[in-house]
This record gives structure tokens, sequence and C-alpha cells, in this order.
């Protein structure tokens, strides 16, 4: 039998951690009174938008609707936990969630989905170091391997180290639980191996007294528990089997009648089967075969609304046995024709539900592919908008801002209230030769040097902006000293003037005119402009790589 999701992770909010600690200890001692309760409880977290503790909620209904054997609800419950956990990041939830949708797999009989999701939730409790939940996972992947009826050694190496897991751990009433319910697997798996076919009955009995040991020190530990219906019910049950298997069948029924008395945990559906199947082997072995033929229809009667083919089929195996016994051959082949038929059917359901695993595998990385390729044209558009916006505002041959950008940043300063502002405009002088003398790539390269030097002599903060052919503006902002507009423009003039323009092509001299006009208060934008070009003009008129400024 799988443990309980244990409490670790992320916590609810405040308001609803009593809420979801009642829904907890249903969920181990009550599961029909957890499945009532916690879709109350669903409804009250998820309208406060509470994830964490919807994701509790919901681990907690999925376990309780597996013990109750209503196991599309587990899964869907368990699987929206799951999902959550992801969303969140929460490993030690998504383990809890894993190992859940492992053990509900396990008794739909689909093995290969089961140790899937097992080994899942084993990586990630070894991962973060957590000895309990390690404990835990490997319990209920030993378990797993046990209702397989293949591969015990390998279910006993498990189950070993989760008992030597539980144990190791100091002073914690859930670790105490674990070692109860990881006894009653071994239990469980000594009477596995003492139901195996040829194993002989001297081993055989010596197995079913090893399950017999274990079982009682499951029990004992169980009893001494509290909050701990479930693990003390699992305890009884465990033992009860093996007085079975060791022909102790006063003291078995008397287990069974405990069983019965406990209500709450044992009255899901499998405790209910376990109780026919147990007490028709009880009467099967006293010899009294109608009422072990009883026995066993009314726990198949309860099968019938369980997709859980597993205890249908081991009680139709008693049935065909016990029908033997008593030489009712008729009904003995009518038995064995519904065994047959609940085997075809097994497998047959156990193949829908793996593929319908496979699909859900395939739905989920395609919805991941999907993601990622919306994800990756978002991003390809993001860099397809980044970059239409920066050409817009960008000259392509040199880098600068171009004239759109220059207009609408000397509009926006001169709308605002007076600060002050020098507007320099630069034009390369004769640059027509360099272009008919050297070639329109030497032009264009002196062009990108040009915009280099310039974006070099200025600061961060100002604009440096391609307005024209071969027209350079500069907005230089916030300094009030007429004097640092005066620096900056000496500084582009002889700067470019002697630079190794040889390294761009052998013979090659460039030199630049400016003319540098600063804003006046209540002066636009346009009229500015046309005196920083009037003074540029001027500067060109006497005789070049000069600078002109307004007085």
């Amino acid at each position: 039998m799988s443990v309980a999701p244990e409490r670790a992770g992320s916590a609810p909010r405040t308001e609803h951690r009593d809420l979801v600690e009642h829904v907890r200890v249903l969920s181990d001692n009550d599961p029909a009174q957890c499945a009532v309760q916690g879709v109350l409880a669903l409804g009250v977290v998820r309208d406060a938008g509470d994830d964490v503790a919807e994701m509790h909620l919901c681990a907690y209904l999925g376990f309780a609707y597996y013990l109750l054997a209503d196991d599309a609800r587990a899964v869907e419950a368990t699987q929206r936990s799951l999902d959550l956990a992801r969303a969140l990041a929460d490993r030690p939830w998504e383990a809890k969630a894993l190992a859940t949708l492992g053990s509900v797999h396990t008794v739909f009989g689909d093995n290969t989905s089961a140790i899937d999701f097992l080994e899942q939730a084993l990586a990630i409790r070894r991962e973060l170091g957590d000895p309990f939940g390690t404990a835990v996972a490997l319990n209920n992947l030993g378990d797993t391997y046990i209702e397989m009826r293949q591969f015990l050694d390998r279910a006993r190496e498990l189950l070993t180290e989760s008992h030597a897991l539980f144990t190791s751990i100091p002073s914690s009433p859930d670790a105490t639980k674990g070692a109860s319910v990881s006894l009653g697997t071994l239990a469980e798996l000594a009477m596995a191996q003492s139901e195996q076919v040829g194993i002989g009955a001297e081993a055989a009995a010596t197995a079913a007294a090893e399950a017999l040991v274990r079982a009682r020190e499951s029990l004992e530990i169980a009893l001494n528990l509290d909050d701990n219906l479930r693990v003390l019910a699992i305890a009884r049950l465990a033992e009860a089997r093996a007085l079975v298997a060791c022909g102790c069948y006063d003291e078995a029924e008397q287990a069974v009648r405990q069983i019965r008395a406990m209500g709450g945990a044992t009255s899901t559906p499998y405790f209910q089967i376990m109780d026919s199947m147990l007490t028709g082997r009880i009467h099967r072995a006293r010899g009294f075969h109608a009422a072990a033929a009883q026995a066993v229809e009314a726990g198949l009667a309860l099968t019938d609304d369980t997709p859980r083919m597993t205890e249908r089929v081991q009680l139709l195996t008693d049935l065909v046995a016990v029908h033997e016994e008593r030489g009712a051959f008729v009904d003995a082949l009518a038995a064995h024709r519904r065994l047959f038929e609940a085997t075809l059917r097994a497998r047959d359901e156990v193949a829908e539900r793996r593929g319908r695993v496979l699909n859900g595998h395939l739905d989920l990385e395609r919805a991941q592919l999907a993601t990622e390729r919306a994800q990756l044209r978002s991003e390809q558009l993001e860099s397809v908008n980044r970059t239409l916006a920066y050409d817009a505002l960008h000259d392509a041959l040199t880098g600068l801002a171009n004239r759109r950008d220059f207009d609408s940043t000397l509009a926006a300063i001169t709308s605002r209230s007076f600060a002050p502002l020098t507007l320099v405009l630069t034009d390369l002088d004769n640059f027509k030769a360099v272009n008919d003398g050297f070639s329109h790539l030497v032009g264009d390269e002196a062009l990108r040097r040009v915009a280099q030097i310039i974006g070099a002599c200025v600061r961060g903060t100002d604009l440096v902006a391609r307005i024209g052919g071969e027209e350079v503006a500069v907005l230089l902002a916030s300094d009030p000293d007429p004097a640092f507009a005066a620096e900056v423009c000496e500084r582009i003039r002889r700067s470019i003037a002697e630079y190794a323009w040889d390294d761009v092509a052998p013979g090659l001299r460039i030199t630049i005119s400016i003319g540098a006009a600063s804003w006046r208060p209540g002066e636009s934008a346009v009229h500015l402009h046309g005196r920083a070009d009037a003074l540029l003009y001027e500067a060109k008129r006497l005789g070049r790589n000069r600078t002109v400024r307004d007085a």
C-alpha cells in the first residue's frame, strides 16, 4: 500500500492552512469525508486565488480518490496538483503528485506507466536530498514491483532501503508511520513470494512465516501512533493475510473483524474487497465452500464498479479453486471463463490506459512545442520590431540618429520651459571631391569615421545626428557655459582635421565647417535651426575648416 503524501514544500496562505490541514487528516483517515470536504475547500481557495493551497488540496483529494477506487478522479485531481507544482516550481510537491499517479496506474495494472511516474518521483527526492521523501518513493516503487509479481528481488532491495531510511530519521511521527507501512509492504513481499508457482511447500511456509513477523512488527508500531487509522488498518490487513497463509484461521478471522470495526479508512472499496477475499479463503480452508463462494462473489460485486482488475482476477482465481475443490466443475468452468474474460479485459484496459498516457505525453510535448514556437515567434517579432524602431530613428550608414529623430528631439526640447541648449551644425568641406576623386566607397568610410570622431568629442547625453549627405548635427544640452560649446566645436574641428586619413585612402584630407547657435527664450526649433545653418554657411564663406558661433 502506498504511503500518503507528506507535508513539505510551499505553504498555503495563513488563512487557508487550517482548512488544508483538515483535508489532509481526512485523506488518511476518512477518504469518503475527504472527498466531500476537499471539494468544498477547493472552491474556497480557488476563489481566493491561492494556488499553493489548491495544489495541496488536489494532492490530498487525489490520494483520497485513489483509496476510494475512484481512479478517474484520482488521476484528474493529481494531475492538477502536478501541473500546479510544476508551474510553482515546487519540486517536493511535484514528486508527491508523481508518486500518487504511479500508485493509481499500479492498481490499473499499467505497470510501465506506474514505474515511469515513480522513478521520476524517486529521482526528484534523491536530487533534493530528502530522506523521508526518498523512503516514501522507494516504498511505493517496491509496492509496484510486488503488484507485478515480478522482480521481487528488486522489490526487496527497494523496500529494505526504504525501511532503513524511515528508521534513520529521528523524532518524526511521519517517519514512524512510514516505518510501519514499509514493514507492511515487506510483509506483502513475503506473501507474494509464498504464493509463487513452483516454490514448494517448505519455502512457501517459510515466506508466510516471514510475512507474519513483518506484519506484526508493522502492527506494533501502528498501535502506538496517533492519527493513524489508515496505517493501523494496513498493518492489521497485512497481519490477517499472513495469518491465513500460515493457517492461523481463528486469529485471521479476529483480525478481519477488528478491521471491520475500525470504520472510516476501512470502509473504502479496497479494504472491503480484501475483507471478502480473506473471508472466502478462511471459509475455503475450513471446508465451507458454499460460504467461501458467497464471500468471493460479494467481493466480485464490489469490483464491478471499479477499473481495478487486479483484485477481480485474484477473486476469480479463488472462486475457480473453491468450485473445483467442492466438485462443482460446471461452476468452476463458468468461473474460469469469467477469469479468462477478466484477464483479457485487464490486458485491453491496460493497453488503452497506456495509450492514453502516451497520448497525454504527446499532447504535452505538442503543447510545449507550440508554446516554444509561439515564444520564438514572439521573440522574433520583438526583435524585428526593435530593429524597425531602431532603423526608423537611425542612419543606416553611420549608426547616428537620423533627421527624423533629430527633428523630433529638437522640437520636444524647444517646446518645454527654457533650458541651456546649443545647436551645432557641421558640414564636411568639399566632400563631393572625395567621392569623385577617391570613390563613393571611400566617401562612405570617411562618413563613418567622421561619425565616430564627433561621437567621441561629445558627452553620452548629447544627441549626434546625420541630417543630410555630409551634414552632422549635435544638440549640446544642459550646460549654461558658452565656453563649453566653443570647446566642443573646436575639439570636433581639430580632431577631424588632424585625423590620419591616409589610413582610409592615401592622400585623403578632410576638414569640417561648423555653425553653432544657442537657443534663445521663446525661439522656435525652426528659427534656431535657421540661425545655426546661417552660421555654418558663414564658416564656409570665410574659408572653411572653422567654427562660427553666435554672439
